[in-house]
């Protein structure tokens, strides 16, 4: 069986590459390793194979390129195995990846389907101060340090195709979570990043034809206002993946009061105007309606709030079938707290902040700022996507300030470990003790692709079980910062009715899935499959409709006066003088048509709407209407209260 190493990204400090030797002990070998450290800013890792040697390499991103930050991300590849050890070298310049910026993560993915492994990569601002402003002058437009960047592999070299593709790459982007799944079934992997600060999220769908368009504000209500950590994959067993995003809405209530929360009223609207999409400061879990469109269930869920949280991972913990939760979190300066914020945002702190004149005293309160530590969170998946806080049900858990975290199996015993880093502490191992028998009840389905893409990035695995039609992909980056390049872990719950193996060339085969490990080996020749017929049947039936308002003649546009409220009582949960607009609809003339009226805002007409005998409706001038505009109609009916066969 093959044992699960890790490899941690130093900030400011050392790389650390641990070797696995088995019954969750670990060797450092950074040094035999020859683990390059020159003391730059490293931040996410991942894993790919990028000279197809079955040999696992590393790129690891850096902040850089800005002030005193310096280096470059780097490409750690793996020269060989020397007595039980690898050996790496840095050789992102020859591969066109040596990237000097400030990078976040970086994903290695097959976007245009033609068999090697393309690269997204993640950056970020360098700060967001100063930055907001329509968001229409910052599209299209290109940032030298801090812009996500597209690479399409060409040969050995790669390519920079980040302004012809469609991806964002703007001066706002503040990336610090990205997860590639195929979101809408079609084949095409997509991509979710989560933006912290002002900007949106992005969700790029893959149009087949080497570009992306980003459809978050089609597809989803709302996302999480300050997106850190991310994830996707299906979560309620019905085939379609499902993206959680990760935000700082404390579940405790003391906590609630002492931190700042959402955008006021004032300033939600303005963030619209500008062209943002709606965002709430909690995580968001988006529930795919199988229909293009996404519902935001985080508060239904159960997993909103989690305080300051970091990586979100989905995996089955319990093998029981159903993808459970793992949530880090914790923050050693809690920049949203009232008091610090009331400190740093006084004029003569600003004024010292600005002209560099900040005296002992001043760095002295800014060292008694109060540090919290926070346990991490385990959410057990109980279907309907709904899920349970098991977090108490973990030994020794202790506070920490937790980010990055992998999941594994570390000791081979059939269910899912999980290490994470902390910041400023030693990192945490979580030993999964589930029962035997339940360790028993899995798959671990270790795939071998095709040349270009050795590890079968971009397969999926279906699964056909009674009413449930289960989704898996190998896809090694998620969370926050982290990256996994493990087995595809199934828990078997009973019989599985059927089980296609999806390759990454989009060639298919059954498979028989057995309890324990197993190895499949991509093979020429396989056909092609159909993700027209998979997206079809997994989706919601659809009804045709048609519009019918022009045609009708109901055209009548509602126009909300404005009145802040909030300004005159803070509490309430939501305006009361937007209860309208009124609607009613009866048969006012007698003719047995029913005619409609639309309610109008204080300040606006109403309209009265007669329908005529071809179904069509015109407007009815009203004097005694138009004269009560000063009103404002919250609701209507149409009766005959005096029973003369005339309805008001």
């Amino acid at each position: 069986m093959v044992l699960q190493d890790v490899f941690f990204a130093g900030n400011q400090q050392a790389n650390k590459m641990f070797l696995n030797k088995g019954q969750l002990k670990f060797e450092d070998v950074t040094t035999a390793a020859n683990i390059p450290n020159d003391g730059a800013w490293s931040t996410g890792v991942s894993v790919v194979d990028i000279n197809s040697d079955s040999l696992p390499d590393l790129y690891v991103c850096r902040a850089s390129n800005y002030e005193i930050l310096k280096g470059k991300n780097q490409l750690l590849v793996c020269k060989g195995i020397n007595n039980g050890m690898p050996v790496y070298e840095d050789e992102a310049a020859a591969y066109g990846l040596d990237f000097a910026g400030l990078s976040t993560q970086a994903v290695f993915f097959d976007y245009d389907m033609d068999g090697d492994l393309d690269m997204f990569l993640l950056n970020h601002a360098p700060s967001h101060v100063g930055r907001f402003a329509q968001r229409s002058q910052f599209l299209n437009t290109y940032d030298a340090i801090s812009g996500d960047r597209l690479y399409r592999r060409d040969g050995n070299r790669y390519t920079d195709v980040t302004k012809e593709s469609g991806i964002n790459s703007s001066a706002i982007g503040y990336g610090l979570g990205v997860a590639v799944s195929d979101v809408n079934l079609d084949g095409w992997p997509d991509i979710y990043v989560g933006n912290d600060f002002h900007e949106n999220d992005y969700l790029y769908i893959n149009t087949g034809d080497g570009k992306f368009v980003d459809e978050i504000q089609l597809r989803t209500m709302h996302t999480s206002q300050f997106t850190m950590g991310v994830d996707v994959a299906d979560v309620t067993n019905d085939g379609f993946p499902e993206i959680i995003s990760m935000d700082m809405l404390p579940a405790d209530h003391y906590m609630q009061k002492r931190s700042l929360g959402e955008d006021s009223y004032d300033i939600f609207q303005m963030k619209l105007r500008y062209g943002y999409h709606p965002f709430f400061t909690r995580n968001n879990l988006q529930l795919n309606r199988r229909n293009n469109l996404f519902s935001e269930v985080g508060l239904y869920s159960g997993i909103a709030a989690t305080d300051w949280s970091w990586s979100c991972l989905w995996t089955d913990f319990d093998n029981d079938g159903w993808k459970d939760l793992f949530i880090s979190n914790g923050i050693p300066k809690r920049l949203n707290d009232i008091d610090w914020v009331n400190f740093i945002s006084n004029d003569n702190m600003q004024r010292k902040m600005s002209s560099n004149q900040l005296t002992d005293s001043d760095f002295a309160v800014i060292d008694r700022f109060p540090e919290i530590k926070l346990p991490n969170y385990f959410f057990r998946n109980t279907s309907d996507a709904k899920f349970n806080n098991e977090s108490s049900a973990v030994s020794n858990s202790k506070p920490t300030f937790s980010n990055g975290a992998a999941y594994a199996d570390f000791d081979n015993d059939g269910d899912i470990d999980m290490v994470v880093n902390n910041i400023a502490d030693a990192a945490m191992l979580y030993e999964n003790t589930l029962s035997e028998d339940k360790r028993k009840q899995h798959a671990s389905l270790q795939l071998k692709g095709a040349p270009g893409n050795e590890k079968a990035y971009g397969a999926k695995l279906v699964l056909y079980q009674q009413q449930q039609i289960r989704t898996y992909e190998k896809q090694p980056v998620h969370g926050y910062m982290s990256s996994m390049d493990v087995p595809l872990h199934v828990g078997l719950n009973g019989s599985v009715d059927s089980a296609l193996l999806i390759w990454p060339d989009r060639t298919v085969q059954r498979i028989q899935l057995k309890s324990g490990e197993q190895i499949i080996q991509w093979q020429a020749g396989l056909p092609r499959f159909n993700f027209a017929q998979l997206s079809g049947a997994f989706s919601n039936p659809t009804f045709p409709v048609e519009d019918l308002t022009v045609s009708s003649g109901l055209s009548y546009d509602h126009t909300e006066n404005l009145f802040q409220e909030f300004n005159r009582e803070q509490l309430i949960p939501h305006m009361t003088s937007t209860d309208g607009p009124a609607l009613a609809v009866g048969d006012l003339t007698g003719d047995g048509l029913d005619d409609v009226f639309f309610g109008a805002s204080r300040g606006f007409k109403n309209a009265l709407f007669i329908q005529q005998a071809n179904g069509r409706f015109v407007p009815s001038p009203q004097v005694a209407l138009a004269a009560d505009s000063m009103c404002e109609d919250v609701d209507a009916c149409m009766a005959d209260v005096n029973g003369d066969g005339k309805k008001i």
